[in-house]
């Protein structure tokens, strides 16, 4: 990672300018970032810039190159968004990742490759963030630290918001750092209400590695606990990165895969969402998507990318119980011909 010689064209110097405006001076650092691990040739980002904010003191990353930094040379355009299409305002994605640390004296190079990541997963499937998203990280935010932050929650930057730039809108995403419980809070009831606890207290929403779960207060653990009692839960879908199905045996069965870490939060999901006539949950991959609907008697059809599962009432259990985080095959007698495949 090198600091940047810059190549700063009309996107560059518009994000510069707002960036600078609100943290109030220019960049404290600049890094091109090197390719990511899940991607090979150029990096998925020109560079990522870190400004020092006060009050409180935390470092402030951004990211550039997930929209449009240089105008285009028009023998290059393959394909625009059609008038009137919400895309065709939008800068390349349309987005870029922001992430606010803890201050320290240390350089976040760590946090520049988690970003570089993150952006690598973009790039690679096609699928952009956006306010509200949440991923497990299967891990620390920092990869060699102890800290309890495993996951993150996107949210629209709070001082950055949403920019006008000559080459279209850009929304800043923020990328805050969550823990295994609070990721498992905004599965089973509101991402919203958890970011909003989050703010309470820290409203610019500034990870710190080193902090322990909201719930560790059990004044807010006991006012969390009535409060998903009373509003039930949001989640409709799980997306994620390793997914996929196919049929075998001559289209008599079908196989479906995913990780260790997408079928340990699928299982508590189906049984919290499957629970009256016609519900429905799915998850979405980058490609496929399976999706489990409470029916009155068992099956699969599969189209195209979308694999269809009925479950009926008395199956929900079992069915759930095929996605713990364990891996290895498994089925159900009521479902002949769908196998489950959960990687390590």
């Amino acid at each position: 990672m090198t600091s940047s010689e810059r190549r700063c064209g009309e996107g560059t110097a518009a994000l510069d300018e707002h960036v600078d405006r609100v943290d109030g001076g220019p960049a404290a650092h600049r890094w091109t970032p090197r390719p990511a691990h899940t991607r090979r040739g150029d990096p998925p980002l020109e560079e990522v810039t870190a400004h020092r904010v006060g009050d409180p003191d935390h470092w402030h990353l951004v990211t550039y190159g997930l929209s449009e930094l240089h105008r285009p040379d028009p023998a290059d355009v393959v394909a625009q968004a059609p008038p009137g299409d919400p895309d065709a305002a939008l800068s390349g994605w349309g987005f870029e990742l922001t992430l606010r640390l803890a201050g320290s004296d240390e350089e976040p190079l760590w946090a520049v490759d988690l970003l570089t990541n993150l952006a690598a997963y973009v790039w690679a499937g096609g699928h952009p963030f956006a306010a509200g998203h949440h991923l497990d990280l299967r891990g620390p935010i920092r990869l060699d630290s102890e800290s309890a932050l495993t996951a993150a929650v996107v949210v629209t930057d709070p001082t950055l918001g949403v920019m006008d730039g000559p080459l279209g809108t850009v929304e800043l995403l923020q990328v805050v750092g969550l823990t295994a419980d609070e990721l498992e809070l905004c599965r089973s009831w509101s991402t919203d209400a958890v970011v909003d606890l989050l703010a309470r207290d820290n409203p610019l929403l500034v990870t710190d590695i080193a902090r322990r779960s909201v719930l560790a207060d059990p004044g807010i653990a006991g006012e969390v606990a009535a409060r998903a009692r009373a509003d039930g839960s949001e989640l409709t879908e799980l997306r994620v990165a390793t997914l996929a199905w196919h049929r075998a045996r001559f289209g008599r069965r079908a196989v479906v895969e995913m990780g260790s870490g997408t079928a340990a939060a699928l299982g508590p999901a189906l049984r919290r969402e499957l629970v009256a006539p016609g519900a429905a949950f799915s998850v979405v991959g980058d490609e496929m998507t399976v999706r489990f609907v409470v029916a009155d008697t068992p099956g699969w059809h599969g189209e195209g990318p979308l694999l269809v599962v009925d479950v009926p009432p008395e199956e929900v259990d079992g069915v759930a119980g095929l996605f713990d985080g364990r891996a290895g095959w498994g089925s159900r007698p009521a479902l002949p011909g769908l196998r489950v495949h959960v990687k390590a």
